[in-house]
C-alpha cells in the first residue's frame, strides 16, 4: 500500500465501488466544495492494467471529471491516491464500509457549523462554497437556528422531521412557534408540515396576495411594517407579519375606491370588501338582482339588422352547390364570421336602469393583480319585481326573475349523455398526442392538494400523499434527502393563481424539470410496505411485491441508506431480539457477552455494532453494516411459522420479564423480526 499523485486521466470507477447513483446536484455541489478547498482526503484505487480503478471516491472522482469538463482543471491533473493491491471481493468491502460508516452530518450539526463561520465573519457564499452546498440552502438552515428551543431540541433528536422544522422556521417569530408548538406536539398534526405551515402564517400575509399588492410593499413598511422571508422557497416571496397594518391601509385604499365608485355609477350603495370575490357572507341578508341587456342604439340596431339580411342571404345561397365544396367551403366561412358579428353586437352586457340605481347596489373587491374592481354581481335589499319582455317568473315561485331564453333547457340525461361524449372526445385527441398527455399528467399530479378556489384538473389523476399508519417517526438519512429534491424542484409554476395560468407555465417548464416533477411526485406517491407478511388481523402496512420488483430494477440496497439506531429500532425491541441479532452477525458467543446488560446498555452497543464503529473482526463488521430487520428488506424471505416462532421463544430464558431490562408493551416486540430472533437463541 503506498500514496501517489496519479493523473485524473489514469482514474476510472471499479465496478466493484458499491454507490451506483448520485444526483447531478450533488456531484456539482461536491466539485464547487473540491474546486474552493481541493481534495481534502485522498482515493483508494486497485491497480488495472495502465490505469487504476476507484474503490473509494466514486463522487470525488465525478466531481474531479466535472471539473475537467468545465475546463476549471487539467485532464492529467494530479489526485492523491492510495494505491492498495486487494482482489474484488476485498474492494467491494473496502468501498461498502468507506459508505455506510460514513455518518452524514445532521441537521443539527450543519446548523451549529453554519452559525460558527458565521460567527466567524464569513459570509453566506463563502459558507457555501466550504461545504458544497448552495447560498439559498445555507441561509435556509440558519434559518432553522432561529427555532425555538423545544423545536430545536425535537429536531436534533430525530421527533419531528426537517419539513416539519421548516414549517415552523416560516415565521421567526418564536413565540408564535411556541403557541402552534404548544397546539400539535402532542397531536395527530405533530408531523403535518402543512398544517403546521398554515397554522403559522395565519397571523401573518404572503406578499404575493391580492391585498398585499393592493397595499403595496413601500406603503406597508412605511408605516411600520415588517417582512421576513421565505428562505426554503426558490422565489421571492415573503411574508408581512403584521397583518393589521396590511387590513388598515387596504381598508383605507378599498373604502375610497367604494366612495369613488358609487358618485360614478349612482347606486344606491357600494360597499367595499378586503376579499377577491364576493362570498356568501356579504350576500347572505341580499337578494341577486338580474340586469336586463342594454338596449341597442338605433345605430346598432340598423347594423343587426343589416346583418341579419346577409346572413338570410348567404343561407339562399346554399341551395344547389352541393357538389361545389369549394363554394360551400367559402359560404360555411361567411356565415360563421356574419353570425359572429351578430352575436357580438346584440349580446350587450347588462345594467342597472335609472329607475332601478336608488334600490340596486354592489361590491368593489380585489382583483387577482391588486386593484380594487366592481363585482359584476348587483344585489338589491329586499325583493325587487322586474317588467321584462321575453321573461317568466322563477321556476321556484320566487320574486328574482331569470332571462327566459325562448328555449326548453335541456333535460339533467341529456346533458350528461353530452357531457360523456364531449369527455370521448377529448381523450380521443389526448391519447394520440403523447407530448400533450405527458403534461396533463404530470401537471395533474403535481398540482393536488393546493388551496385556491378554482382546483378542478377534470381528471381522476392525483398524486395526494398516503397514510403513514402513525403519527410520528424518526427521520431518516432518505427522508431529508427526499426534502432536497423537493427543495430543488422549479416550483416557478406554483406562483401562479388560476389552474390554467399554472397549467400553461408548467408546460413552459424543460423536459427535464417536468421530468424532475414526475419522478418526485410518483415517488411521493409510494405507500409504506414491510419486507414480510404481517401477522393475522394485523392492521398496517402489508407485503407488497411490486415494491419488490420496483427495489430490483433500481439496484436498492437497504443498508447503504439506513441503519438500525436506538431510536428507530433497538428500543423498539425486546432484549431478546436485539440479543438474536447481534448472535446473526458475530455468532452465539458474541451475543452471551452482552446478555448480562440492561436494555437501555444493549441497545447503545447494538447501535455501534450494527453501524460499524465498535471494533469487531473484519467478517463481523461486514455482517452488521449489511444487516438490517426482515421487515426493512426487499426481497426477503417469507416469515417463520408463528407457531413454530412461539413454542421456540417458551423455551427461552432471557430475562426479559426483568422490567428493568426490557419494556412489555412496545409495538415491535411482538414483530415476526423478534419471533425471528428469539427462535435463534432457543437454537444456541
Amino acid at each position: 500500500m503506498n500514496h501517489q499523485m496519479i493523473p485524473l486521466n489514469k482514474l476510472t470507477l471499479s465496478p466493484n465501488n458499491v454507490r451506483k447513483t448520485d444526483t447531478d446536484q450533488l456531484i456539482a455541489e461536491f466539485a464547487d466544495n473540491i474546486e474552493t478547498r481541493g481534495i481534502l482526503q485522498n482515493l483508494v484505487a486497485v491497480p488495472s492494467g495502465k490505469t487504476f480503478d476507484v474503490i473509494v471516491g466514486g463522487r470525488r472522482l465525478r466531481a474531479l471529471n466535472l471539473l475537467k469538463d468545465r475546463k476549471a482543471i487539467k485532464a492529467n491533473h494530479p489526485v492523491p491516491v492510495q494505491v492498495i493491491e486487494v482482489g474484488n471481493e476485498e474492494q467491494a468491502e473496502i468501498s461498502l464500509i468507506e459508505n455506510v460508516i460514513r455518518q452524514q452530518m445532521t441537521v443539527a450539526d450543519e446548523i451549529r457549523a453554519y452559525r460558527f463561520f458565521i460567527n466567524e465573519g464569513s459570509d453566506l457564499e463563502a459558507i457555501a462554497k466550504r461545504f458544497g452546498r448552495t447560498k439559498r440552502a445555507v441561509e435556509g438552515r440558519l434559518r432553522l437556528a432561529d427555532l425555538a428551543e423545544p423545536i430545536f431540541a425535537a429536531l436534533e433528536r430525530n421527533e419531528i422531521t426537517l419539513e416539519v422544522a421548516k414549517a415552523y422556521a416560516t415565521t421567526s417569530n418564536q413565540e408564535r412557534q411556541q403557541m402552534v408548538w404548544d397546539q400539535v406536539s402532542d397531536t395527530w398534526q405533530a408531523n403535518n408540515a402543512d398544517a403546521i405551515r398554515r397554522m403559522i402564517t395565519t397571523s401573518s400575509i404572503n406578499s404575493t396576495s391580492a391585498i398585499a399588492k393592493l397595499v403595496t410593499e413601500k406603503a406597508y413598511t412605511d408605516a411600520g411594517g415588517r417582512i421576513e422571508r421565505d428562505l426554503f422557497t426558490t422565489d421571492d416571496t415573503a411574508n408581512w407579519i403584521d397583518p393589521e397594518i396590511v387590513n388598515r391601509l387596504a381598508a383605507e385604499k378599498i373604502e375610497a375606491a367604494a366612495a369613488k365608485i358609487a358618485e360614478e355609477t349612482g347606486l344606491a350603495w357600494v360597499r367595499p370588501l378586503l376579499d377577491t370575490r364576493v362570498n356568501h357572507v356579504a350576500t347572505e341578508e341580499l337578494h341577486h338582482y338580474h340586469m336586463p341587456s342594454a338596449p341597442l342604439t338605433m345605430e346598432e340596431q340598423h347594423a343587426a339588422d343589416a346583418i341579419l339580411e346577409e346572413i338570410r342571404a348567404i343561407e339562399e345561397g346554399y341551395e344547389g352547390i352541393d357538389d361545389d365544396e369549394e363554394a360551400l367551403e367559402d359560404l360555411n366561412t361567411r356565415w360563421e364570421e356574419a353570425t359572429d358579428k351578430h352575436r357580438e353586437l346584440i349580446n350587450k352586457p347588462g345594467y342597472v336602469p335609472d329607475e332601478m340605481k336608488p334600490l340596486v347596489g354592489a361590491f368593489v373587491i380585489i382583483d387577482k393583480d391588486g386593484n380594487a374592481v366592481l363585482d359584476t354581481g348587483r344585489y338589491t335589499e329586499k325583493p325587487v319585481k322586474t317588467k321584462r319582455t321575453n321573461t317568466t317568473a322563477g321556476a321556484d315561485g320566487s320574486d328574482e326573475i331569470p332571462q327566459d331564453t325562448g328555449l326548453k333547457p335541456l333535460s339533467e340525461k341529456l346533458v350528461a349523455e353530452l357531457a360523456i361524449q364531449r369527455r370521448d372526445v377529448l381523450a380521443l385527441h389526448v391519447a394520440n398526442n403523447p407530448a400533450v398527455a405527458m403534461d396533463y399528467m404530470i401537471f395533474a399530479i403535481a398540482d393536488t392538494g393546493r388551496s385556491y378556489g378554482e382546483h378542478n384538473d377534470g381528471t381522476t389523476l392525483s398524486g395526494s400523499y398516503p397514510q403513514t399508519y402513525c403519527q410520528t417517526y424518526p427521520e431518516s438519512p432518505a427522508h431529508s434527502q427526499m426534502a432536497d429534491v423537493q427543495e430543488n424542484l422549479d416550483k416557478s409554476w406554483t406562483e401562479h393563481q388560476t389552474i390554467v395560468e399554472r397549467f400553461d407555465a408548467f408546460c413552459a417548464l424543460t423536459d427535464d424539470d417536468k421530468a424532475a416533477w414526475l419522478a418526485y411526485c410518483v415517488a411521493r406517491t409510494i405507500e409504506p410496505s414491510i419486507g414480510v407478511s404481517r401477522r393475522s388481523g394485523q392492521n398496517g402496512p402489508e407485503l407488497l411485491h411490486l415494491h419488490d420488483r420496483l427495489a430490483q430494477l433500481l439496484e436498492i440496497e437497504v443498508a447503504h441508506e439506513w441503519r438500525p439506531t436506538s431510536a428507530n429500532y433497538f428500543d423498539r425491541v425486546s432484549k431478546a431480539a436485539i440479543l438474536a441479532h447481534i448472535g446473526e452477525v458475530g455468532g452465539q458467543t458474541m451475543a452471551a457477552s452482552y446478555a448480562s446488560s440492561k436494555k437501555a446498555d444493549l441497545s447503545a452497543s447494538a447501535e455501534k455494532i450494527f453501524s460499524g464503529t465498535t471494533i469487531v473482526d473484519a467478517a463481523v463488521k461486514e455482517a452488521a453494516l449489511a444487516w438490517v430487520p426482515d421487515h426493512m428488506r426487499f426481497n426477503v424471505k417469507p416469515p417463520v411459522d408463528e407457531a413454530s416462532t412461539a413454542e421456540a421463544s417458551q423455551s427461552i430464558d432471557t430475562g426479559t420479564t426483568d422490567p428493568e431490562n426490557d419494556e412489555p408493551g412496545t409495538d415491535a416486540g411482538s414483530t415476526a423480526d423478534e419471533n425471528t430472533a428469539n427462535e435463534q437463541l432457543a437454537d444456541a
